[in-house]
């Protein structure tokens, strides 16, 4: 069973699943590994603790990281003993896996701080696969060249293209030679746009053929390779947090021309300048267009294999990613790209409840049919975060669409206070846990009555994705569409985003 299958037909009775929830609705705690060496004793002990109280679906362990020590993240993964993905560690994960069995849980490993530039799966698949490293457009403006200048070109040369003062373009790459260019003359008010590729550090590109399957293959194919025929039952999620392929803007790869040329039905080098520059008319055609091809390249290859990984398995994906939606192009276009996530979601740290990425998120499994909504909280709220607090704070982000909880906090030590990530620990280090039972039988409740049928709303408000694509209004859209959403919603009239598919 994924965590928390749902029912859709308009003949389900509710009624019997709200009073007693099936499996998979409960909370799915992040579980730091990290901060004293890990025990079987210690471990047993706590989830000993976490089972008196119930309302456990899962368990996710995490790993923190330091600070700028390094890597393409905030810093490194924090060290544990015994070391992450060692044969000791894969020990302890198989005991801990079934012992979380015995109580009816899952197990599973958070990506967070194990992305590109982090030393892990990531950079081992760029590694070993050519062409996986990132590449991204840059361009160079030469402003009114004279007569006679000579240029050395960039090694990565795509296209050298003359701009008039009008907008009117003359590509001049086939006048190249030895990697250098010579201008002939012109009008004086023109601009060179000289676009080559870079490969960032740390980076990876989602456009690969094999992006996507290698990195599941290599990152929850070793988990199905050591726990065989787990894969939906003691193993059956995992979750992407923060997810960066350290490339933004205009990606590129070895076949991009060749796949637009076949999607689009015209050569897009001879105008790759008019993505750098403004006064033709043409230019938000070929940024539009240029964004589809992108988007669907990172879709087919990186995106939907990833899903479909979980998916074949009866395994539900859950993510939190960069700007929670409210970065319309986050990955060429945030809400085509998540919505390959069985469980679409965000975090709600600090004491908030942002409409926007919670509407993000629930719109994404409203309008593609995805069991759950994931909501990572409540980070960073502090030791003083109270039991009504904790309540309000869930009851206000599930009201938004949000369906499927991960309390942030559960520390496997706090070294005497020392030790903290992002605090507090949301468990049996509270006062309040004892009294706990009540809120996490709620919590089943609610989950499954949220994570049933269909979503029925007022208002679609079109997702603002295209005029940032086609650099049209300066993100006036964007400000517009979220501004509407949260007046909407402050007159209680409910809305999804929909995206133009």
């Amino acid at each position: 069973m994924k965590i928390g299958d749902v029912v859709r037909e308009a003949s389900m009775d509710v009624l019997p699943g709200f009073q007693k929830p099936p499996a998979g609705y409960g909370n799915v705690p992040f579980y730091w590994w990290v901060g004293d060496g890990l025990t079987q004793e210690r471990i047993g002990w706590q989830m000993d603790q976490l089972e008196a109280c119930g309302g456990i679906t899962g368990l996710q362990i995490n790993y923190a990281h330091g600070y700028w020590d390094g890597g393409g993240f905030c810093g490194l993964s924090m060290p544990s003993d015994p070391p992450l993905f060692s044969e000791a560690w894969w020990t302890l994960v198989s005991w801990t896996m079934q012992e979380a069995k015995r109580r009816g849980w899952s197990l599973s490993l958070s990506g967070y701080t194990l992305g590109p530039g982090q030393g892990w799966v990531f950079d081992k698949v760029v590694q070993e696969t050519p062409g996986m490293q990132g590449a991204v457009l840059r361009a160079e403006r030469i402003e009114s060249p004279t007569q006679g200048d000579v240029w050395t070109l960039p090694q990565t040369l795509l296209s050298v293209t003359a701009v008039s003062a009008n907008g009117e373009l003359a590509n001049l790459t086939p006048l190249c030679r030895d990697g250098s260019l010579r201008w002939e003359g012109g009008d004086s008010a023109t601009t060179l746009v000289v676009v080559s590729v870079e490969h960032p550090r740390f980076s990876m590109n989602p456009m690969h053929p094999e992006s996507g399957r290698r990195y599941a293959d290599a990152f929850f194919g070793q988990f199905e390779r050591r726990f065989p025929g787990e894969a939906g039952k003691g193993l059956n999620f995992f979750f992407s947090d923060e997810l960066d392929f350290k490339v933004r803007g205009w990606l590129w790869s070895d076949d991009f021309a060749a796949e637009f040329l076949k999607r689009k039905g015209y050569d897009v080098r001879p105008e790759l300048a008019l993505l750098f520059v403004d006064g033709n008319a043409r230019a938000p055609k070929i940024r539009l267009d240029y964004a589809d091809v992108m988007v669907q390249l990172s879709e087919e290859r990186f995106f939907k294999p990833v899903f479909d990984w979980h998916e074949t398995r009866g395994m539900i994906y859950g993510c939190d990613h960069g700007g929670r939606g409210r970065d319309v192009t986050e990955f060429g276009d945030y809400f085509r790209t998540q919505r390959w996530n069985q469980g679409p979601g965000c975090d709600q740290a600090y004491g908030e409840c942002n409409l926007i990425k919670n509407k993000v998120a629930s719109s994404i499994a409203h309008l593609y049919l995805r069991p759950r909504v994931w909501l990572e909280g409540f980070h960073s709220t502090g030791w003083g975060f109270s039991s009504d607090r904790l309540t309000a704070m869930t009851f206000r982000n599930f009201a938004q669409g949000q369906n499927l909880l991960s309390l942030h906090g559960l520390y496997y030590t706090t070294h005497g206070g020392f030790w903290e990530w992002a605090p507090p620990c949301n468990h049996f280090r509270m006062p309040y846990w004892k009294h706990s039972k009540v809120f996490f039988d709620m919590l089943q409740r609610i989950s499954y009555l949220l994570a049933q049928g269909h979503h029925r709303c007022d208002v679609a408000v079109l997702y603002p994705v295209a005029s940032v694509e086609g650099q049209l209004n300066n993100k006036d859209s964007v400000t517009a569409a979220f501004g509407l959403g949260e007046a909407l919603y402050a007159r209680q009239i409910d809305f999804d985003f929909m995206d133009f598919e």
